[in-house]
């Protein structure tokens, strides 16, 4: 019986919360749709005012003030097609918990290797270890050489 009525208090509050955030995100789609309204408007005000300026005050045609403003807005859209993919990255997903079992070691490990590969490649991957041993190697040998010539 007390289990059945946590079961159903739970489920009322998950409701709650998702009315709540429900909610508060379409409050705040409706800030942004009207922000980005503001600033499209004052965007097309700004370009209807540097056509006039560069038409009425540095007496350029109507023709060489189109071409101006056509150059900077496609300056414009470049800079933004290369600074979206930069902002739009995903946010790192957060680490497993420092105290696992330790059978679960291997499990990570696994994991860990299976992210490097798909965001590397597998040959790249294998290139990158190869040259990792050549210098471990190569690091060795010389370490091993300096403990001979001090012993002596």
């Amino acid at each position: 019986m007390l289990r059945s009525a946590l079961a159903l208090l739970s489920t009322l509050q998950i409701g709650a919360r998702v009315k709540e955030s429900f909610q508060r995100y379409l409050r705040q789609g409706v800030v942004i749709a009207v922000a980005a309204g503001l600033l499209v408007a004052a965007a097309v005000f700004g370009l209807l005012a540097a056509y006039h300026a560069l038409v009425s005050i540095y007496q350029f045609s109507a023709l060489q003030a189109a071409a101006i403003m056509a150059a900077c807005l496609l300056l414009v859209g470049l800079m933004v097609l290369v600074i979206v993919p930069l902002i739009g990255r995903q946010a790192k997903r957060a680490s497993p918990a420092p105290l696992v079992a330790t059978g679960e070691g291997t499990g990570l490990v696994d994991q860990g290797l299976g992210k490097v590969i798909q965001q590397i490649g597998p040959v790249p991957l294998m290139a990158i270890a190869f040259l990792a041993g050549l210098l471990l190697v190569r690091r060795s040998k010389v370490t091993s050489a300096s403990i001979r010539s001090s012993a002596r």
